[in-house]
């Protein structure tokens, strides 16, 4: 940061300098007062540790360390918080300090206060507890403190192991019942198990499932074997030309009777001897006759024959009955396969009530199992139950025999004499601090209240317009007679309204013939630099002319020490031409053109079209025109003007022009189109170092 970002600051400081030290003065003297008024206590601290490992040799030892003071929903921590801060600690802790001075006035007035001076924490994100106590004796302090420290680790060990009595009591009532309930369901299982005789459920479910899976694994092979054995029936039939299995016994027989087989082989001579006789004589001729009469003959015997072999009920047409081997052998094999077929139909048949009675068994065993099944889960549970109990006995005993406590103390506090409440140097540096701030903000809030415009006010950036001229502080001078040298011969005095004309010149593109000079208020000395930059521009080698606009307050007659009218308003009013009412100065190539007669009415001279007339013809006579005008916080002559001219400036002074009047001039000027140039600042104590570009 430059020095030049400082100087707001300082100057603010220094405005407020006395505000600021009374502030920071009276926090402090708070303070000292407080530091006077309280009295000095001796600070002692202790540190405790919740240990979530948990250290007990049984296992109901260490649940009950961690379940001390500790519901579902409570922290262990805060729970032993408000412990420590209980009758149940504070009065065994004090006896232990004081044991034959409890009723003493010391003791109780310390009793009663105990509570209060008592500050018990939980250090943030740790599973420490710290103790803190003062008090105005340090050893009694520390004493205090320590006793109250080691019987909470105490009361803890006493508290483990009053509950491990008391579950030692329950578990020792309990398991003379729970043996009972354990025999009872044994009891039952065994009587369930002898009534329906299911020994081992699985083994014996596991060896019916694989007989039954035999069972049909041979009924499938069976199957299989008869259905190739029809097959065979089927194709043997078609060979042999037999239905059934008879037919082809009695054909077999037939084929081994002696005496059929002569008269088939009759028979088939007779065919033959009769089919050649018909082909050389006629079915009457005698010899045709008698081989039929034989043929007749021959087979009655063999039907007669055959009727002793064959059943009545079996027909067996004698024309389809064959003697040679391959059909003997044939028949032999059909009938061979027959009788393996009813073989095979008897063995599944036997198999069928083996696999009924299995698949029977099955069915019923899930339902003998599931009484069998609670039977044996009662009894289990039972079991279990009896084991836990007695475990648990054998935990309570070994808890109620050790001294638990998963509170450790890592601290204790020494009688420390150094550390004392309130802390002098504390109380000291914070009482500065906080003054610091109360006087910032003090400061903060008197310049948000005051109203008033500074010079170290960074006005280009506060209104967004540009600051093109700082303007010294004027001697109370005149312009007339010889106090004009006192201005013109001094270059620190004339150099900052050469800078102005010279900034209002390079503007590019932009005529400065006409300029107005205005100002928020009346007070801001518009008139006065207005007069003076007349002066510079005259003494610049231009022909200067300055016109008193100002209707309401003129000053420009009183500066130069001319007569005041008549002027501008009789010249738009009377009739007056412009060259009789312009007066010269003193100073070369300055002229003046005053206010004239004021009227009431004066403003409407300046709303007049003779007005534009008026600064038209004065344009084509002068070099520079300024037009000194009304402020512009009661008056609107300067917009009027300002339509007519080239430009406009507004002057300001620090310490006299209102801020909230100055922002809402610089909006308004933007709303109706009058173009600012900038602002003036006027009567600056001492020139700021500036980066304006002229």
């Amino acid at each position: 940061m430059t020095e030049t970002n400082f100087l707001p600051l300082l100057s603010i400081l220094n405005r407020r300098k006395w505000l600021a030290l009374t502030t920071f003065s009276a926090v402090l003297a708070s303070a000292v007062a407080y530091l006077l008024l309280v009295p000095t206590e001796y600070k002692v601290k202790t540190k405790l540790m919740v240990n979530e490992q948990q250290t007990g040799i049984s296992e109901l030892g260490k649940d009950l360390q961690l379940s001390t003071y500790q519901t579902r929903q409570s922290d262990p921590l805060a729970t032993l918080a408000e412990l420590a801060e209980s009758k149940r600690i504070l009065t065994p802790a004090l006896e232990e300090v004081f044991p034959q001075k409890m009723k003493s006035p010391e003791v109780i007035s310390l009793r009663k206060t105990l509570t209060k001076k008592l500050d018990v924490k939980i250090v943030p994100s740790t599973n420490i507890l710290e103790l803190t106590y003062q008090y105005k004796d340090p050893e009694i302090a520390s004493k205090v403190l320590n006793s109250i420290t080691e019987t909470l680790v105490a009361e803890k060990s006493k508290t483990i192991r009053s509950q491990a009595q008391v579950v030692r009591e329950f578990l020792e009532a309990e398991i003379p019942k729970q043996r009972e309930l354990t025999e009872a369901a044994t009891s039952a299982e065994n009587k369930y198990r002898q009534q329906h005789g299911l020994i081992s459920v699985s083994e014996q479910t596991s060896n019916l499932v694989n007989s039954l899976e035999n069972l049909e694994n041979q009924q499938r092979e069976l199957q299989s074997q008869l259905q190739n054995n029809r097959t065979k029936t089927q194709e043997f039939q078609r060979l042999v030309g037999l239905q059934d299995r008879e037919k082809a016994y009695i054909t077999g027989q037939i084929k081994q009777n002696q005496n059929l087989q002569t008269l088939q082989n009759k028979l088939v001579d007779l065919e033959i001897q009769l089919a050649n006789a018909r082909s050389r004589f006629t079915e009457t001729h005698p010899t045709v006759l008698s081989l039929v009469e034989e043929q007749d003959k021959v087979l009655q015997l063999y039907q007669q024959a055959l009727a002793k072999v064959s059943p009545a009920s079996v027909n067996v047409d004698p024309n389809k009955i064959t003697t040679d081997e391959l059909s003997q052998t044939l028949i032999t094999q059909f009938i061979l396969n027959e009788i393996e077929g009813l073989a095979l139909q008897q063995q599944l048949q036997a198999l069928q009530p083996q696999i009924a009675q299995l698949q029977s068994r099955l069915v019923s065993i899930p339902r003998q199992q599931q009484p069998l099944a609670r039977l044996v889960r009662e009894k289990e549970e039972a079991v279990n139950n009896l084991k836990f109990l007695e475990s648990k006995l054998v935990e309570a005993r070994l808890a109620e025999a050790q001294l638990l406590s998963n509170i450790i103390i890592l601290e204790l506090s020494p009688a420390d004499s150094s550390n004392t409440t309130p802390s002098k140097p504390a109380v000291l540096v914070f009482a500065s601090f906080f003054g610091l701030i109360f006087a910032t903000g003090m400061i903060l809030l008197q310049e948000t209240l005051d109203n008033t415009l500074y010079q170290d006010l960074d006005l280009e950036k506060w209104l967004g317009i540009s600051v093109i001229a700082d303007l010294p502080n004027l001697p109370e001078i005149n312009l007339f007679a010889d106090d004009k040298a006192l201005f013109l011969h001094d270059q620190e005095l004339v150099e900052p309204y050469r800078r102005l004309l010279k900034t209002l010149e390079l503007d590019k593109g932009e005529k400065s013939q006409s300029i107005i000079v205005s100002s928020s208020i009346s007070v801001e000395g518009k008139s006065v630099v207005a007069a003076h930059l007349g002066t510079v521009s005259a003494m610049l080698f231009r022909r200067t002319l300055i016109i008193d606009g100002n209707l309401h307050n003129p000053e420009q007659h009183q500066l130069f020490s001319i007569q005041s009218s008549p002027g501008l308003t009789d010249i738009l009013d009377q009739g007056f031409s412009l060259g009789d009412l312009i007066q010269p100065t003193e100073i070369h190539n300055l002229y003046i053109l005053p206010c004239g007669s004021l009227k009431s009415q004066g403003s409407l001279v300046l709303e007049s079209p003779e007005m534009k007339s008026l600064l038209k013809e004065i344009k084509q006579h002068y070099d520079q025109i300024i037009i000194d005008t009304s402020s512009l916080d009661n008056y609107a002559d300067a917009i009027t003007l300002g339509e007519l001219s080239d430009k406009m400036i507004l002057v300001v002074q620090p310490k006299l022009t209102p801020k909230n009047i100055l922002e809402n001039i610089t909006i308004n000027l933007e709303k109706q189109g009058i173009k600012l140039r900038g602002l003036v600042v006027n009567h600056v104590k001492k020139r700021r170092k500036s980066n304006r570009k002229f």
